[in-house]
């Protein structure tokens, strides 16, 4: 049994109101049951339950001189509540394995947020989303004690359904804002339906000790339909805009996707490997579509490519390892957004970068850990869904071209333990036009306690130096809105097992 509850104040302030936009509290519990009837059999049974109540989020115009405050005439909320079931079987005999995992997993989120971000009476939107989700796996497989030949078969069945039930409510300032749109609600109702069947197979062979040999196939096929509508009732009912009506708006899609990997053991502490895979994101029903072409989007592919080296030098106190990766992607999946509307659309992108990881040990209790990330990630083609311009070299969202962290931590055999860190992040676009960014930025975390036995009490400061970040942005219509990072944050933790 396990489970968690938090409390906090906001990060903005509403000057207006005088509440916090953005404070809230919840938790979460988990059991996790394993019954072994034989040697044979085991059983395990895994739950988890999340319920949290927040205020909205706290969205703010990045113009403003102090990222904590803002000014809104209706602060929000954002509830949100999560369950989630699993239930393993495994039948283990000498010669084989076979194994059934059913899950099944449910959330719904009910929120209201200030659209316009002033103290007007502009636009509200008001989401009501509910996801359900089933799916069950069986794995035949070699036993674990296999060495030099390990196979899997396998089949995947998923169905999943997600309802979107959003209202945006339009204030007596709605038009004076320049949102379109007189006072009234405009109600989105949509729902879509998923199927995914999936059969997979891999073998591991090792035809001398040192190399490992790697083939795997998978065929997926997915089906999802949509059906809804899109529709404005002004507040004293005389005018009614149908804007979109959907009916079984359906998208096919399945691949074959194989998988090829070779690891070559140099020395028993260096390894290098390589690796050649097709990915694969199914075709499906766009989020909040605008029109009927938007409805639906293709499925992306890719092929990916990895090399590789696993090492471990001065027994194991020094571990070092480096991947360098180029991935072709067909139809990539992006998300557009733009003066409220929300879907997703397809254009063609190169993503190619290189990953360090350096963990050292030199006395005992003390780590120093390293890693450095470098990617550029590019579209080849393509055009932005609302402008129609050309996205050719363009850089992808929410892909920083560096990352980087560094961190020096200390656990002493008496109890003590300091952690410092370092995290950063290079240039960051939030629209696939490359307007909008977060120029480089760095944080510095700092965590120190005393640990007994089976529990800990910590002290903890985040983002020490107040570095001031944008974690999001986007064109709201008036203006340019966006969520800042975290301040300074510093609080006391205790952990407990038992």
């Amino acid at each position: 049994l396990s489970g968690d509850y938090s409390t906090r104040d906001g990060y903005v302030r509403n000057t207006f109101l005088d509440k916090d936009v953005d404070g809230g509290s919840g938790g979460n519990g988990r059991v996790k049951l394993l019954w072994t009837p034989s040697l044979d059999w085991e059983v395990s049974f895994n739950a988890s339950f999340d319920d949290y109540r927040e205020g909205a989020a706290p969205y703010v115009l990045l113009n403003q001189s102090d990222p904590s405050e803002t000014e809104l005439d209706f602060n929000g909320f954002n509830d949100i509540v999560n369950n989630a079931q699993s239930l393993k079987i495994a039948y283990n005999k000498p010669d084989f394995r076979f194994t059934s995992i059913t899950t099944n997993r449910s959330s719904s989120q009910k929120a209201a947020y200030d659209v316009d971000v002033t103290t007007a009476d502009g636009r509200i939107s008001a989401p009501d989303f509910k996801s359900k989700l089933f799916s069950q796996e069986f794995r035949f497989q070699s036993p674990e004690e296999a060495d030099k030949l390990q196979w899997i078969f396998g089949g995947y069945f998923e169905s999943s359904k997600f309802e979107n039930n959003r209202d945006f409510i339009y204030g007596a300032d709605s038009l004076a804002l320049g949102l379109g749109l007189p006072a009234g609600e405009e109600s989105n109702d949509y729902e879509s339906n998923t199927k995914t069947y999936a059969v997979f197979s891999q073998v591991d062979y090792k035809p001398i000790e040192r190399l490992t040999l790697t083939a795997g196939l998978r065929y997926e096929s997915t089906n999802s339909k949509i059906d809804g509508t899109k529709i404005f009732t002004s507040t004293d009912g005389s005018l009614v805009i149908p804007f979109l009506s959907l009916q079984d708006v359906e998208k096919n899609g399945d691949a074959l996707l194989p998988r090829f990997v070779a690891k070559y053991k140099l020395t028993p502490n260096l390894s290098t490997y390589g690796s050649i895979s097709r990915g694969y994101r199914p075709a499906g029903a766009s989020f909040e579509p605008f029109t009927e072409d938007t409805a639906v989007f293709d499925a992306e592919t890719s092929w990916n490519y990895e090399v590789g080296l696993k090492s471990s030098w001065l027994d194991n106190k020094l571990n070092v390892n480096l991947a360098l990766f180029h991935n072709k992607v067909d139809n990539f999946q992006f998300v557009g957004i733009d003066q409220g509307n929300i879907f997703i659309d397809n254009a063609d992108v190169n993503v190619t970068g290189a990953e360090l990881e350096v963990r050292a040990t030199p006395v005992k209790g003390l780590d120093i850990i390293g890693g450095l990330g470098l990617l550029n990630s590019r579209f080849r083609n393509g055009n932005d869904p609302f402008t129609g311009e050309n996205l050719e070299d363009k850089r992808t969202t929410f892909a920083p071209d560096l990352t980087y962290n560094l961190a020096v931590q200390y656990r002493s055999v008496a109890g003590l333990f300091g952690r410092v860190e370092l995290v950063g992040f290079g240039t960051t676009y939030f629209d696939d036009l490359n307007t909008i960014k977060q120029d480089p930025y760095a944080l510095v975390n700092v965590r120190a306690g005393y640990e007994f036995k089976n529990k800990g009490i910590y002290l903890f400061a985040n983002n020490i130096f107040n570095t001031e970040y944008v974690t999001q942005a986007f064109n709201a219509g008036t203006g340019l809105q966006g969520t800042y990072g975290a301040p300074s944050t510093y609080g006391v933790q205790f952990t407990s097992r038992f």
